[in-house]
């Protein structure tokens, strides 16, 4: 073996390559073959040869005699990975078999147990399942249906899968797919993952996302037979930790779901379906008005095939978008819908004549408290949650502790150097108070003056203003839905849950925040391919609850997490060099998660490289 240098010259720019070979011979005469492009080597041309040496070394998994450089050794180690993981690789295939199954004639080699080394150890389990699933809803057609070449195809699915799999940016999932992962062996691919493909094909999933999400959705609706006749509609944002000037989408000024209001924010609306499978997802400004996204995402939606065509689908949304022209805007499309009341109190004989009803819960531990009254166009549910009273009545202690704790802060601060003490000043701090807890209106406050200068603040409770404690936890929903009881409107709007815990796995589970991308093309990109991720997501979790297991994502990839692939390389008694990559034997846990979703045990079979001391040829 030998390194040689080569020059390519590319758009009138000069690129350097290093180039480990070897020669062999051949009937036709000596030839030269290329056993690995190393990049730029960053050491000097007198070390070439030793490198080479000690590259050989390493595939023949013997120790140097004669190089003692610690630096020639760790480069050595790294190309000689390399070499055997590119080998071995370009041998897998998918297994049609079980584990189990999987050898079925004994072979017997007398091998030097102190030569065994474990290297080039990669994650499968979870690629496994998040690549079996999306294979299952044939992405790679998907993807060129909308004009994907095979690289680009192959790209998508890397940063869709990588998603799922452990959610970092462009840069980071090259890494880990060049480094941990097994996916691409069970991709069966040998692209050059890097950066800037993944940067550039992300950017072309959005510019196709109608397309991609349409088929996407409808593979889904096909696969689990979902009726979707409850459609649940809600948006969510982000913040961005920098600035984004100048940025169309990222905007200041809106309401953050995570209290960042100091933050330029983005918005995704997403529409899915009781099972919690997408449907249409849309990303719009941060400063968005939520009544105002319902028309167009309903042209959108109509334009799905069939969508348009069944009107006895039923609309949920929460009280942000259930305007009174939202709801007449349903109604004039033929919908039903079942909403949360915008009104926020009802006159208490509206609801003499309704009976109380109480609910048992899906926990089967909590109750729910329903007054039911039916009108002509629409049926009203008063409900009252033990569960939402006592959350509530937290939130009012926390708001009532903070606002007494920051006016005996202004108050101290009367009393010491270098604090505001303006009469207007402390005025507008309490008003800001007031403004920023909501409890303001439950104290008497008053301010003494010297002059311009506060000089005392007392506060006590007003016994005139009090909390409505009869009001705590309660809330109404109205619907068009007049063939509907009290529990099946309540069991339908509690669907909403489903949207909300969509929105908290995005943003925790698959990376959607943060997002650092400075241009709104990434940033967009960013958004649409964690939405995608879900599509995936949902499949996965559907088969899983199917079967009364209930694992979080994050725990299905905990439990997952070391099964993996693995090289052994042993050296046998004739002194030839065997370098046999497998994959560990699964857990009973994993083994009931990849029976429960129908995929394989062992996804990739055991392949065998065989490097013979007195002939070179099979290097």
């Amino acid at each position: 073996m030998f390194i040689r240098e080569k020059i390519k010259r590319r758009n009138g720019k000069e690129y350097i390559q290093h180039q480990l070979i070897e020669s062999v011979r051949t009937p036709a005469g000596p030839r030269q073959n290329i056993i690995l492009n190393m990049g730029i080597l960053d050491i000097e041309q007198d070390k070439w040869k030793l490198l080479a040496n000690a590259i050989e070394e390493e595939l023949h998994n013997q120790t140097g005699l004669f190089n003692s450089d610690p630096d020639i050794n760790k480069l050595a180690q790294h190309y000689a990975q390399l070499i055997i993981h590119n080998r071995l690789s370009r041998m897998s295939g998918i297994e049609e078999i079980d584990n189990s199954e999987e050898i079925k004639d004994v072979q017997y080699e007398m091998v030097d147990v102190n030569s065994l080394k474990n290297s080039d150890i990669r994650s499968l389990g979870v690629e496994h399942i998040v690549f079996s699933q999306i294979e299952e809803y044939n992405l790679d057609t998907v993807l060129k249906d909308n004009n994907f070449s095979a690289s680009q195809t192959d790209y998508a699915r890397m940063l869709i899968a990588a998603r799922l799999i452990h959610p970092s940016s462009e840069r980071e999932t090259a890494r880990r797919l060049n480094e941990n992962s097994a996916l691409c062996e069970l991709m069966q691919t040998h692209l050059a993952v890097y950066d800037n493909a993944l940067h550039r094909t992300a950017v072309m999933i959005w510019e196709k996302h109608d397309g991609i999400e349409k088929q996407l959705s409808q593979t889904a609706k096909d696969l689990f037979s979902l009726k979707e006749d409850v459609i649940l509609y809600d948006l969510t944002n982000t913040y961005f930790e920098g600035s984004k000037r100048g940025s169309k989408i990222a905007k200041p000024g809106g309401k953050s779901k995570e209290r960042r209001n100091d933050r330029p924010l983005v918005t995704l609306a997403l529409v899915i379906d009781e099972e919690g499978f997408p449907k249409k997802s849309r990303v719009l400004e941060g400063n968005v008005s939520e009544p105002g996204t319902l028309e167009s995402m309903l042209d959108q939606l109509e334009s799905f095939s069939g969508f348009g065509l069944d009107k006895r689908k039923t609309i949920v949304m929460d009280a942000g978008i259930a305007t009174d022209e939202n709801l007449e805007l349903i109604k004039g499309r033929g919908y039903k819908y079942i909403a949360v009341s915008r009104k926020k109190k009802y006159e208490d004989c509206f609801w003499d004549k309704s009976e109380d009803e109480e609910i048992m819960l899906s926990d089967k531990k909590s109750k729910l408290k329903i007054k039911l009254v039916k009108t002509e166009a629409e049926n009203y549910l008063l409900c009252h949650s033990m569960a939402k009273e006592a959350k509530e009545r937290a939130i009012y202690r926390r708001k009532i502790e903070k606002f007494e704790e920051a006016l005996t802060k202004l108050k101290l601060g009367l009393q010491k150097k270098g604090t505001t003490k303006r009469y207007e000043k402390i005025l507008e701090r309490i008003g800001r108070f007031k403004e920023q807890y909501k409890v303001g209106y439950l104290y008497k406050i008053k301010v003494q003056r010297e002059g311009k200068i506060a000089t005392d603040i007392t506060f006590e409770s007003n016994p005139a203003k009090q909390i409505k404690e009869d009001s705590l936890g309660e809330y109404v929903i109205r619907t068009n839905r007049t063939d509907l009881s009290g529990e099946d409107i309540s069991r339908i709007h509690r669907s909403l849950t489903t949207i909300e815990s969509s929105f908290k796995s995005m943003k925790s589970e698959l990376g959607l925040r943060p997002n650092y991308h400075k241009n709104d093309d990434s940033t967009i990109a960013h958004i649409f391919i964690t939405v995608i991720a879900y599509h995936v997501l949902a499949g996965i979790l559907k088969k899983l609850r199917s079967q009364g297991i209930k694992y979080t994502w994050d725990s299905v990839r905990k439990i997952l997490s070391n099964h993996a692939r693995v090289t052994n390389s042993f050296n046998d008694k004739n002194g030839n060099t065997i370098h046999i990559r497998n994959s560990s034997i699964p857990t009973l846990k994993q083994r009931e998660i990849y029976k429960t979703l129908k995929f394989k045990i062992n996804p990739l079979k055991r392949v065998k490289w065989i490097i013979s001391l007195k002939n070179k040829k099979n290097l």
